[in-house]
């Protein structure tokens, strides 16, 4: 038998946070979704979600 998936831990977002993820996703040149999910450890649709 094999084991359930893991769920993924819930990250709490700070205010802070989405506002510098808005601000640079504005930058240039424009970083993708996934380098900004990479570099804050988040995933690409919470960043989009976001922005």
């Amino acid at each position: 038998m094999s084991e359930p998936p893991s769920k993924r831990r819930r990250v709490i977002l700070s205010i802070e946070d989405k506002i510098t993820w808005i601000k640079e996703s504005e930058m240039f040149p424009k970083p993708t979704f996934k380098m900004l999910s990479e570099k804050y450890g988040v995933g690409k649709l919470t960043i989009g979600d976001i922005v």
